[in-house]
């Protein structure tokens, strides 16, 4: 079984916020029959839809990243 969260996290890592990403995770359904079975019941299993749920993850893990970002310099931690 497919760690669908782990994946798009690695697919965040190497491609950045980027069409590139979108590409190689469309890729993946369409060559990979066990991944794209394991990404429908992530989706369902995570409340999200299959047509859109990893762009919604993806943008809930960036969010949160810069929401993080956000708060260490409103406390004065300045980079």
């Amino acid at each position: 079984m497919n760690d669908i969260s782990e994946i798009l996290r690695e697919l965040l890592d190497r491609y950045s916020n980027t069409s590139e990403l979108d590409r190689e995770f469309e890729r993946m359904r369409r060559e990979d029959e066990e991944f794209e079975k394991d990404y429908v019941m992530w989706c369902d299993d995570n409340g999200y839809t299959v047509k859109d749920g990893y762009r919604d993850f993806i943008n809930e893990i960036v969010e949160s990243q810069d929401s993080f970002w956000d708060n260490y310099q409103e406390y004065g931690n300045n980079i």
